[in-house]
């Protein structure tokens, strides 16, 4: 058996064992990147100039980088769980 034909075939043994991810997996993210590039956007091309003298910041509370940073982690967990789930030859549970 040459070179070439030992490729093939392992070639060949990865397409049978590995499965293409879900569609509803591809949307998930195609979603979250879009989310992502609008809140980039709006962000570098927001009026930067303020409307009215400056004042002291008024605190507004439950919106911030902490809840923001808890929601992008959830997220990340959550999408991430997901494709471990799809490997089912990768678990502590098939070996001995």
């Amino acid at each position: 058996m040459g070179r070439d034909e030992e490729i093939q075939a392992i070639i060949a043994r990865a397409r049978q064992t590995r499965r293409p991810l879900p569609r509803w997996l591809w949307l998930a993210a195609a979603v979250v990147a879009a989310i992502c590039a609008i809140a980039a956007a709006a962000i570098l091309l927001g009026d930067t100039a303020p409307a009215r003298p400056a004042s002291p910041p008024e605190r507004v509370s439950g919106a911030g980088f902490g809840s923001g940073l808890a929601i992008g982690a959830a997220a990340g967990l959550a999408i991430g769980f997901a494709l471990a789930r799809q490997r089912r030859d990768h678990s502590s549970r098939n070996s001995p």
